[in-house]
This record gives C-alpha cells, structure tokens and sequence, in this order.
C-alpha cells in the first residue's frame, strides 16, 4: 500500500490533509485470477462440446440442409414401445406457452415440450357420442392455450381447455383445418370455408366444392394473414387462394393454370402432356411467419414453400424426399413458433415431428436465445455466468481506489501526514 500527501492548508493552529491510498495487487494475485479466468473458459468449451455432441444424433452428416433450412431436432413419440410412437400425425399447433400439439392415430391428441419431452397425453375413443371423436385432421391453438380439433369424420369442431378436456362441439361439414385469431375461428372444410366465432356462431361462409374460382377442392391449409385476410391452400385444386374475412375472392395463385411445374417432380408423379400445370402438386398445412410470409408444406413435392401473402407468388421452397433427419416425406402441417423463431413440420409419412428453422423468417436473437435455453445447451449458460462473474470482479479490482481525508492537530505547526 502507498500513501501521496497533498500540501496542508492550516486554519486555525489545525492541518487537514488529503492522504490517498492506492491499492496494488501483487503478481501473484494477479497471476492466480489470470489462471481462474483460463480455467472457466476451457470448462465452458468442453462443457459445449460435451452437450451439443450428446445431442447430436449419430450418423446425421450436416445440421444445414438443402438450400439453407436447418434441422433442430425430431420428435417420435412419448415412448419407447409401438403404442408410444407418433401414428401418421397430419397436423401441428404450437401453443403460447410453446408446447407442440399433435394428433397420434388420428384419436390421440398429443402435446410436447420444446425440448420434445411430453407435456400431455390425452386419448380419446373413438365413435360418434358426446366426448368421442371419428376422425381428426387439423389442429389449432389460441393465445389462451384452447385447444381447436377438426374432427372430419364426426362433422365437428371440438374445444378443449388448455389441459385436453373437452369443453363444445360445433357442428361444420367435414372440417380440414382452422385457424383461430383471437374470437374468431376460419375454418377450411371439403366443401367451403367458413368463419365462425369460437363459441360457435357463424359469421360468414362461402365457395362451394370444386375447381371454379368461386370453389374449392378439400382445402388442408388455413391462415389469418392480419384480421382481415385469410390464406388457404386449395389443396386438390393445387392453387393458393386469399379472402377477405367476409368471403371475396382477392386472389387465386397461379392465376392462370398453365404454368410449368416445379423441378423435382419425384417419379411415378409426372403430370401428363393434357392435365392442368400448377407451381404445387398438393400444398397443405400452413403458418404465418414474423417475416409475415406464408409458409405451407407441399405434401408431393417433399417441401416447405413460402409464399408472398399480398399477391400468392412463391418466394422461397426448401426440402427433399427421404427418412433422414432434415429430409421429408409427405408432410401435411406446419406451424410456426414466433417465441423461439422454429416451425414445427408434421413429417407425416415418416411418423414424426421435425422442429426446423428457415432462413428470412423474422425472428430475432432473444426468440433464438430462447430457444437455445429451451435444450440441454442451457447446462453452458452456468460456466459462461461464473466467467462473467469472474471477469467482472477482475475489472473491479484493477480499478479499485480508496480516497479519504483527515485532520491532523500539529502543535509544533509542522503539517504531519499518514
């Protein structure tokens, strides 16, 4: 320690002076917190190593696949054993508290974390009475966490609470898939579409089945692009249509049907030389993005499609046919989680969930750090916090001064420092 005295000012017989203190930090002291810092750095890199390599499925060549979109991870089931395993899910609903929703076998609804533990299992049985269901094929959840089931094959809508208990049915033809946006439901049937309230009052409805501009064909993808328009995949009719929320036809994409398809058509699929030319061979399950697209799988085309909203052109495709994780086969659904910037495919041939990511979506770096933390990385997260800490205490200690003042009463009238 060393001491600077400052010239003495005397009042009155008195001395006051300044004495400052400086406190230095021996080598040693200075070389054991270099040590430390060294030591919690090496632990954090071994400790991301260890965990992403743990996570990492073996055999899986590139986390980037085809054209940009990466894989994050794939969800089987809840389960080890046959009975556990997801059944052909045809849809997916991401909740507001990120929990992933699907439907097993058709009858069993299935919700996960986003880390793919299961959250809740509720099975329903099958029939046609109060509380059972027929035949479920799309799936939507609000910002309160209720649950939407389109139950095809009993004409119904069926409500859940946010913990699976059955709470209304409402009675729509043949429902495909809904999209609710906050109390109001749209609603995608084999035969139209309609706009209900979600407690089961019809506010609108139009388009009949067929392949007019005025019809539809088994649509199996809906979405509110803002409260006003609505998107839907016009799946058998191999188009993109938009309505305003009252029914009137804003668009149908392509326009004209002549078009040359995409590349990629997988054998056994070619259309022939006479038959209507689309850009889809069957566009499903659709999301709205933070980016604002549309964003829909193309079940026979092995491929997730972003759309422009505002006028149905395609702006982006990614995908290809196979049973590995990243690759698709068949996929019908897909929605999109705005917290932790992923959408959630359901890869339904290959009997399973995949969590990808896609590039121009919108999201922002806390919904990736979310979903960063959501994993088992968030074990990282304890040595980066000790390092910071450590740097912390480091910057403080450099730079640590102590100041003080003190009188000093000299009778000789000698100014007297300590």
């Amino acid at each position: 320690m060393s001491e600077t005295p400052q010239v003495p000012v005397r009042e009155g017989g008195h001395y006051e002076t300044e004495v400052v203190y400086e406190v230095i930090e021996g080598p040693s002291r200075r070389r054991l917190l270099a040590a430390v810092l060294i030591v919690l750095v090496l632990l954090l890199i071994t400790a991301t190593w260890f965990v992403t390599t743990l996570v990492r499925p073996a055999g899986l060549p590139q986390r980037v696949t085809e054209g940009g979109m990466g894989w994050v991870r794939s969800i089987y089931g809840w389960g080890d054993t046959a009975a556990e395993l997801l059944t052909g899910p045809v849809d997916v609903a991401v909740g507001p508290d990120g929990t992933i929703w699907t439907v097993s076998g058709k009858t069993t609804l299935v919700g996960f974390d986003p880390d793919g533990t299961l959250h809740q299992l509720v099975p329903f049985e099958r029939g046609d009475a109060d509380g059972q269901v027929v035949s479920i094929e799309g799936i939507d959840v609000d910002d309160d966490g209720s649950i939407y089931l389109c139950d095809f094959g009993k004409n119904m809508v069926h409500v859940l609470s946010p913990d699976g208990v059955m709470e209304l049915s409402i009675g729509i033809q043949a429902p495909t898939e809904i999209a609710v946006r906050g109390n109001r439901m749209a609603v995608a049937s084999a035969f139209g579409i309609a706009v209900v309230t979600t407690d089961g009052e019809l506010v609108a409805q139009w388009a009949t089945r067929g392949n007019a501009a005025d019809q539809v064909d088994i649509p199996h993808g809906i979405a509110w692009v803002d409260d006003d328009t609505i998107i839907v995949s016009d799946t058998h009719n191999r188009r993109v249509k938009a309505y305003s929320a009252d029914g009137r036809l804003l668009y149908i994409a392509p326009e004209a049907m002549d078009v040359a398809p995409r590349a990629g058509v997988q054998p056994g699929m070619e259309q022939s030389a006479d038959s209507t030319m689309t850009p889809y061979q069957l566009p499903a399950g659709m999301t709205i993005d933070a980016a604002g697209r549309a964003v829909l799988v193309d079940a026979f085309e092995f491929s997730i499609v972003a759309v422009d909203p505002e006028t149905g052109a395609i702006t982006s495709e990614w995908g290809e046919f196979g049973a590995e994780d990243g690759k698709l086969a068949y996929p019908t659904g897909i929605d999109y989680d705005a917290a932790r910037d992923y959408y959630v495919v359901a890869d339904t041939a290959n009997n399973r969930l995949q969590i990808i990511e896609l590039p121009g979506s919108g999201g922002g770096l806390l919904a990736k750090a979310r979903r960063v933390l959501d994993g088992p990385l968030w074990l990282c997260s304890i040595p980066l916090l000790l390092l910071i800490i450590a740097i912390v205490l480091a910057a403080s200690k450099r730079s640590r001064k102590r100041t003080g003042s003190e009188t000093v009463v000299d009778a000789s009238g000698g100014a007297q420092a300590r």
